[in-house]
């Protein structure tokens, strides 16, 4: 469930970002307002500044109309986008459009969906994992009558081990919630993660004894898999601060 607060930040990011020129950034965070709130009257107004088809425009001006019968602004600039016959039909009475997102033409990208996917399947793993080896060690420790007195080096190492995987799958969701968010912090969160990854993997694999090629293949292919994926997703994600000011129409 999306917050007002977060429908907020989301909303003051399509903003600084269509100040900015960032176009299509602006469109997908103004989007996610719309499709949560579809009265947003700044959403809407910004929506109109970021498209460049002229029906997409014509929805915008159709739908500030609809959420407020008052805007005069929006009435005159309508005007624009209708034929002679129609505008002149339209002064005299105008029809209530029905609330409807424009399309982007730029649809959100299979890279991002493809990392997020990953990481929220690679963190359960990870944490249910790390989960079940710490039950595993503990419940081991009770039945040994040295326990908790005398723990050997290799107890300490799968203690070591299984807080890990706890940990980074924690991580891992804490990505995937970013990369859900398109946030910069996702997708720097996804880069390093997965470069960590890519450089444990394949280590692990080649100081066991014997050396697991298998294992380091695998591991080696599917990181640098997803830091090409992070990478090349790049384009989606919000690269701008949200301001403290509010900013309006």
């Amino acid at each position: 469930m999306v917050t007002r607060q977060e429908l907020e930040q989301w909303l003051q990011e399509g903003i600084i970002a269509a100040k900015a020129g960032l176009q299509q950034q602006a469109r997908f965070r103004l989007l996610d307002v719309v499709e949560q709130d579809q009265t947003n009257e700044t959403a809407w107004y910004w929506l109109y500044q970021v498209f460049n088809r002229r029906d997409d425009r014509r929805v915008c001006l159709e739908n500030l109309i609809t959420i407020n019968p008052g805007n005069e602004w929006a009435r005159h600039e309508l005007l624009n986008y209708l034929e002679p016959a129609e505008a002149a039909g339209y002064q005299q009475s105008p029809p209530p459009p029905v609330f409807a997102a424009p399309q982007t033409g730029a649809p959100r990208p299979i890279t991002l969906k493809l990392v997020t996917a990953f990481w929220v399947g690679i963190s359960i793993i990870l944490l249910g994992g790390g989960i079940i080896a710490a039950g595993e060690w503990l419940i081991a420790g009770l039945r040994s009558r040295t326990f908790p007195n005398y723990i050997t080096a290799l107890q300490i190492f799968e203690l070591l081990v299984a807080v890990i995987f706890v940990i980074t799958g924690a991580i891992g969701l804490n990505v995937a919630a970013g990369l859900l968010a398109r946030s910069t912090a996702g997708f720097y969160g996804s880069l390093l993660l997965a470069l960590g990854l890519l450089l444990v993997g394949p280590t692990m694999s080649l100081i066991a004894h014997p050396p697991n090629y298998l294992t380091l293949v695998c591991t080696g292919g599917i990181s640098g898999m997803i830091v090409l994926l992070t990478l090349a997703s790049y384009p989606s994600f919000n690269h701008t601060q949200p301001e403290n000011d509010k900013s309006s129409h």
